[in-house]
């Protein structure tokens, strides 16, 4: 009798997690609340479901979720050499990972049913569906929200439009992936319409981050699913051409944000007193700082916590006084960069070590595995001008497909 409600309990928990991470995947592109409260539920639930010693082998020989856990080890470390008065900051920093990546990352990779997955990747692009409606509406005026922080020219219907932009541009590139993988005609169109609808989305918000990504690993898809390398370089760059002219003569956001930008990269060039003034030149100050912060913490960087007070010391007290501007910044805006900073070589070589791991994993599934060095392309691309591994929704963007990738790669799918 024990035995028959402790199948029973863990069949029930087992189901509930599978439907909670379905759910999961819809609200991550629309809800803050949503994401915690999920994860949250889906931990208690895998709690109740036990079965440990399947998940402990599974989480034992894991290389993804080893080289996570030693990067938040390292992490909490280094709370020992941040400043006395940056030790909170350390700890919310060091927990904010544990608690947003690695616990629901554990409860995905172990609970997630494989057969599951297509549903999973549906809600996700369900509820980035919903999500792009409402930015279209707010954009055309048809409506203003009753809360989120879109406007017009800014048609972000529930997160900073960094983050948004990097979701439009993941989201677009699956789709473009899903165009190349299939040979039937009919689904070849829906794709195609789908990821010109997504692209224009992006193309009509502020967040020029996901811009860059964009550019770059569109590549990625190319590369990934044309043979001859030479066409897939050459039709791509023509792709790109297209949609950044197209953007720039409709899209009176992304033309404002373009001339902006070249204004502002025209004055670095100048070598002008504002050099470091405005989007690009407080980016390129704080990382010409980072410099002589990097050459004097090298191996174990300024410790968790720290790394906002080493931008404003170390930029007061430079020679060139153009960079004093940047000592407010707060962050590096360069997820490489902000990790060398205050976790040092050692914190770097963490997590490039998470990438290195989530690349070498194997997944039969073509389909899977080409949207695995979509997303790498992504988030690496997207981390090169953002703090993106530190903010919620890409957090959650995060949990959600890697712990598919891990799942994939277990149970040796061919979807």
């Amino acid at each position: 009798m024990n035995s028959l409600l402790f199948l029973d309990r863990k069949k029930i928990a087992s189901a509930g997690i599978n439907y909670l991470i379905i759910l999961f995947a819809f609200v991550v592109p629309i809800s803050r609340a949503g994401i915690s409260i999920l994860s949250v539920l889906m931990i208690l639930l895998w709690l109740i479901e036990g079965d440990f010693k399947r998940k402990i082998n599974q989480l034992k020989d894991n290389s993804i979720i080893i080289a996570l856990g030693l990067f938040i080890v390292f992490c909490y470390i280094s709370i020992s050499w941040t400043d006395v008065n940056n030790i909170k900051d350390g700890l919310d920093d060091a927990t904010k990972t544990l608690r947003l990546i690695l616990l629901p990352l554990l409860v995905i990779s172990t609970s997630l049913k494989a057969e599951n997955i297509s549903k999973v990747i549906t809600a996700f692009l369900l509820g980035m569906l919903i999500s792009e409606i409402l930015s279209y509406g707010i954009f055309f005026e048809l409506w203003i929200l009753p809360y989120g922080v879109g406007v017009p020219h800014d048609p972000t219907p529930f997160m900073h439009h960094l983050d948004y932009a990097t979701f439009l541009t993941f989201t677009s590139l699956l789709l473009l992936n899903r165009f190349f993988a299939t040979n039937n005609i009919g689904l070849k169109t829906f794709y195609f319409i789908y990821f010109l609808f997504v692209t224009s989305n992006l193309f009509l918000n502020g967040g020029r981050t996901g811009h860059f990504a964009f550019a770059v690993s569109i590549f990625a898809v190319g590369f990934l699913n044309i043979k001859s390398k030479i066409k897939a370089f050459f039709s791509m760059l023509l792709l790109v051409v297209a949609i950044f002219y197209t953007a720039y003569h409709v899209s009176p956001v992304f033309k404002t944000r373009f001339d902006q930008g070249a204004k502002e990269i025209s004055h670095i060039k100048a070598d002008s007193t504002s050099q470091y003034q405005g989007s690009f030149g407080m980016r390129l100050g704080s990382w010409i700082v980072s410099v002589d912060i990097i050459k004097d913490n090298f191996l174990f960087g300024v410790g968790a916590g720290s790394e906002g007070d080493s931008i404003r010391d170390y930029s007061l007290r430079n020679e060139d006084k153009s960079l004093h501007v940047v000592h407010d910044v707060g962050n590096f805006h360069n997820q490489f960069v902000e990790i060398f900073v205050k976790l040092g070589m050692v914190g770097l070589i963490f997590y490039i070590m998470i990438w290195y791991s989530i690349a070498k994993i194997n997944i039969k599934s073509t389909n899977l595995s080409n949207l695995r060095y979509i997303f790498i392309a992504v988030f690496s691309s997207a981390s090169m001008v953002e703090n993106i591994f530190e903010n919620q929704f890409p957090m959650a963007l995060f949990v959600l497909f890697i712990g598919i990738f891990i799942v994939a790669s277990r149970d040796k799918l061919h979807i």
